[in-house]
């Protein structure tokens, strides 16, 4: 029995979602176009350190936090990107504006927000 300890240790953690290998990608390629510069979408300058923004910031157009680490569906980031805004009292349109993200992108950032939306 002295190798569960280490078998148990060696499968903690091995699937956890990052900021930055997981969540960056799809920022800086479906986000960073709108939400970036002086002139950002909603005041929501994602360019310099788009986790820190992020974490820091209330949404403009709902009482939720952009993020809420451990749960998606009190975060408005997440039903931004769902098209499930109108849900969380809030306004606007799903983003990114004028399509979709992907089915798998939705879910990476709802697990990621879920496990506690770690850098």
């Amino acid at each position: 029995m002295r190798w569960l300890p280490l078998l148990l240790l060696g499968c903690a953690g091995d699937d956890t979602l990052s900021f930055e290998a997981d969540i960056a990608p799809i920022v800086q390629q479906q986000c960073s176009g709108c939400h970036a510069g002086a002139e950002a979408e909603g005041g929501l300058d994602l360019s310099a350190s788009p986790y820190d923004v992020l974490q820091n910031q209330e949404s403009n157009q709902s009482d939720l936090a952009l993020i809420e680490p451990g749960d998606a569906l009190y975060s408005y980031l997440w039903h931004k990107v769902n098209g499930t805004q109108a849900l969380a009292e809030g306004s606007g349109t799903s983003m990114p504006l004028g399509w979709w993200l992907a089915p798998e992108e939705i879910d990476r950032i709802g697990d990621w927000i879920d496990e506690g939306a770690a850098y």
